[in-house]
């Protein structure tokens, strides 16, 4: 039979709050499952986070959606936060974050944000009771110098982005909206392109306008003649195979044979390392306003070595051990 003092005991921890041995964690993500950004930080999320957390997951889809759909799907992924009444949000990239955040901390709910390339202090979530969060800050300019010290100079690179609003963003950051500006060297040209004929005409064309090089950014909302989204990895495994140039990256899902050759990039398992601290944090205690936002790693030097002996290229030694390898 139990003692005394041992039901006693047992009787009190039944009594305790859920949330001290599991949480019920929502990830609400502006884009969708087979995004390659999404399985990687979703993957470093739940490795990261201690204790035995159930995980539900809502995909807004809004890369391949229209943007006059945007606030009816916020509704839904509301609507379904209020159903599934979780004891904490992660919103994964602007979308979400934008839709979303406030509307949840209002209902009292802690949210932690990721991906974010919009200034949260603009955005009123920093020091806001119920939201902090990890931002995403493309290392654009550093990579093309690196890459064009790798090179032995280039003369002139091509920067492409697709015309969603999170690379405009990415683009007003780093580049302040200019599309033309020197780094080093080197002359930028970016491009903020929707059509994926345009896009193609662009690689096509990339040499013969003088281009030694081209940086594919985000590539994830381009549409057809016919308004209709074309899937990411055909863009890429296209771009891949028809650029004139050697072909380099800004995020770590565009490295590997067959896609760009790779670059100082950033990775989404970073950006889910750096959450599920907030995370942890906040299920231990802590409140919101007394976790500032905050970056992840500052990029990886991650390369293909298929698309480096493709183009015929050698890294420099002093990189030796920082490289991941990907094919």
């Amino acid at each position: 039979m139990t003692n005394p003092p041992l039901r006693l005991l047992l009787l009190l921890l039944c009594t305790l709050p859920l949330r001290l041995w599991a949480a019920e964690i929502l990830v609400i993500s502006s884009y969708h499952p087979e995004y390659l950004w999404d399985r990687s930080y979703s993957a470093s999320l739940e490795a990261h986070l201690g204790g035995h957390h159930r995980f539900d997951y809502f995909y807004m889809d809004t890369k391949r959606r229209s943007p006059d759909d945007f606030e009816r799907i916020a509704e839904q992924a509301l609507a379904y936060y209020r159903q599934s009444k979780p004891d904490l949000v992660i919103l994964g990239d602007d979308n979400a974050i934008n839709y979303l955040a406030r509307d949840i901390a209002a209902l009292g709910t802690p949210v932690v944000f990721l991906g974010m390339n919009e200034n949260p202090r603009h955005k009123g979530l920093v020091g806001h009771p119920m939201i902090t969060g990890v931002l995403e800050r493309p290392l654009l300019k550093r990579n093309i110098s690196e890459m064009s010290q790798m090179m032995g100079g280039i003369k002139k690179a091509l920067v492409l982005f697709d015309s969603s609003n999170v690379s405009l963003t990415a683009i007003e950051d780093e580049f302040r909206s200019q599309t033309e500006l020197r780094i080093g060297q080197t002359l930028v040209n970016s491009q903020l392109i929707g059509n994926y004929g345009l896009w193609q005409e662009a690689v096509l064309g990339a040499r013969q306008s003088g281009h030694d090089a081209i940086f594919v950014g985000l590539y994830h909302t381009l549409t057809d003649d016919q308004g209709r989204h074309v899937d990411e990895q055909q863009v890429l495994a296209w771009t891949s195979a028809h650029s004139p140039v050697p072909l380099f990256c800004f995020w770590e899902f565009t490295v590997g044979k067959g896609k760009a050759i790779g670059g100082l990039v950033l990775d989404g398992r970073d950006q889910g390392a750096k959450a599920a601290e907030l995370v942890n944090a906040i299920l231990a205690g802590a409140q919101p306003r007394t976790l500032a936002p905050r970056a992840a790693l500052r990029g990886e030097y991650v390369f293909s070595k298929g698309e480096l002996t493709r183009w015929q290229l050698t890294l420099p030694d002093k990189w030796r051990y920082k490289i991941l390898w990907r094919e």
